[in-house]
């Protein structure tokens, strides 16, 4: 061991800067100011350093007694119901700290029987709307758009929150939040330990709502070594409640209702405005100078790409998008060309975080609503739809009732894991990239062949051994008389024809040559509704014909 009196100035000053903890000391005081703020931790490292840190909600009024001591007001342990005696009386209680204090973090022991539980406090979650994944553990804000954005993360033993979430839950309740750490180190050293006497420090720093302790020590299991303890405290004080975002502080600003192009001048010019519902015209005299409600706003069909690929949350259909049962709103998708939305509508029922995607892809009217949707819209008729997608879409689910009614089972499997969402995916491309036009041959093939219940149909054959999904339809349509077998055959020989050649594989030049000869004049949006004008009429027929046979005893 190296004596104290034989180290240099150099090793002397190492010793100080370990004692003084700073780096430590300044992230107690920033905690709370970035991105994320740690709301618990606890580590000990091999050399027997270790602290810890922690969180607690606390009253306003107990801010002067927080800040007059360095101990932790709240600990790990604190914040379970039970009951208290006085007496002869008996109470219980929710929390054993109320209503001082309020844990965000209850720790739940069991002292080694089954694994320790960090909680999270079920008013937080709640308030905050906050769902936990199962894998993870960590736990996602669900947002009014339906989006999921982190809020509370957990890193080995440290549990860190989102610093706006958590200002917002203190803005609601109007409580403070109190950050507590402690931290020990110490180092080999035989000196005199008043050498390090002018480190120890107590009391609040200036007028700031901070309060630190570092005091410094011989380690009482050596004599060797001398170590130091810091204790920090930092109070974030509640913010104005107005800014918690909840209800009824929950409106959108202004800036959150963008201008939309609804026309353009004399000049070519976009004429915008602001698709707040509150500052347009009504049927009823509100603003009169300003644009109609019901104004158009005309959007790329590209608008739509989003909510196509993420069909566990989003459903586009004939005339309405919606965020599973969260939010939805009417649109004009009749003319696959693009994508219609009335100015009111965007800024009442798109959410705010939206606004900015659709805003991106909005053109010039150029174009016309669909005849559909201004029958649907201004004359409150029912009218089905002449896109062809949308065609396709209610003849095949059509033809799986009818044929489940009239057969007893599907004609097409239900769609799983991967590829659950395929139908909802289909779409006729919202642009001109090969990448769009092979996904949708893709999912063309999938729900039309992939899914073809090769089980069933193969249950009425004798010698369909070897043969593949098409194969079997055909001999089972062929068995059953139906008329439109090799049109249809065909049909479906072509689609998988592409999606083999153009969509599955690299389609090199031969590829290449097969794609130009099947699209011949027609663009990939052309080629696809084309395909599925096609489909549909041989969808049609099948449910026809399936219509024909008895209809099947429910309890056979």
């Amino acid at each position: 061991m190296t004596k104290h009196s034989e180290l240099d100035d150099d090793e002397r000053e190492q010793i100080r800067d370990r004692l003084k903890q700073e780096r430590m000391i300044e992230s107690a005081f920033t905690n709370g100011d970035g991105p994320w703020t740690i709301v618990y931790d606890d580590w000990r490292f091999d050399n027997n350093d270790n602290g810890g840190r922690y969180m607690a909600f606390a009253q306003p009024r107990m801010r002067d007694k927080i800040l007059s001591h360095a101990g932790w007001d709240s600990t790990k342990g604190d914040g379970h119901p039970g009951f208290r005696t006085s007496h002869d009386d008996t109470e219980y209680y929710r929390s054993s700290q109320a209503p001082g204090f309020e844990p965000l973090v209850i720790c739940h022991y069991f002292y080694g029987v089954v694994p320790d539980v960090l909680h999270i406090s079920e008013e937080f979650r709640l308030l905050m709307n906050l769902w936990q994944a199962p894998k993870s553990g960590d736990y996602f804000e669900i947002k009014d758009d339906g989006l999921k954005d982190l809020a509370i993360r957990y890193k080995d033993k440290r549990i860190e929150v989102r610093t706006p979430l958590l200002k917002r839950y203190m803005a609601a309740r109007q409580l403070d939040a109190v950050l507590f750490i402690d931290t020990r180190v110490s180092v080999e050293y035989a000196g005199d330990v008043a050498d390090f006497s002018d480190l120890k420090f107590e009391g609040r720093i200036g007028n700031e709502l901070m309060y630190l302790s570092r005091s410094v020590g011989r380690l009482p299991i050596s004599d060797a070594r001398v170590g130091s303890l810091v204790f920090a405290k930092r109070i974030l004080p509640a913010p104005p409640q107005e800014t918690c975002g909840i209800w009824p502080w929950d409106e959108d600003d202004a800036a959150d209702y963008p201008e939309f192009i609804i026309g353009e001048d004399e000049y070519g010019k976009p004429v915008k405005y602001t698709c707040d519902p509150d500052r347009l015209a009504n049927y009823f005299g509100k603003n009169p100078d300003a644009p109609h409600y019901l104004t158009p706003v005309f959007f790329k069909p590209e608008v739509l790409q989003r909510y196509y690929d993420d069909s566990d949350l989003y459903t586009v259909s004939d005339g309405q998008l919606s965020c599973a049962s969260m939010w939805g709103v009417k649109i004009d998708n009749g003319n696959p060309n693009c994508v219609v939305v009335f100015l009111g509508d965007i800024g009442r029922d798109i959410p705010a975080g939206h606004r900015t995607h659709w805003l991106s892809y909005n053109v010039s009217p150029t174009q016309r609503m669909s005849d559909v949707g201004v029958r649907r819209a201004f004359f409150g008729q029912f009218a089905d739809s002449e896109n062809p997608e949308h065609r396709f879409k209610l003849a095949y689910n059509q033809l799986q009732n009818s044929w489940e009614e009239h057969w007893g089972w599907r004609l097409h499997r239900k769609a799983e894991g991967q590829d659950a969402g395929v139908l909802q995916r289909l779409r006729i491309p919202v642009n001109d990239t090969d990448a769009e036009l092979r996904a949708q041959l893709i999912n063309l093939a999938l729900v039309l062949v992939d899914y073809l219940n090769e089980k069933q149909v193969a249950s009425y054959l004798s010698d369909a051994k070897g043969d593949k999904g098409i194969a079997k339809l055909k001999k089972f349509l062929t068995a059953q008389s139906y008329r439109h077998t090799e049109r249809d055959v065909r049909l479906l020989q072509r689609i998988q024809g592409m999606r083999s050649r153009i969509a599955a594989h690299s389609s090199g030049s031969s590829g290449q040559a097969y794609l130009e000869e099947e699209l011949g004049n027609d663009t990939p949006q052309e080629y696809i509704a084309r395909l599925m004008t096609e489909a549909t009429q041989m969808l049609d027929d099948l449910r026809v014909f399936a219509e024909k046979r008895p209809l099947q005893d429910s309890d056979s």
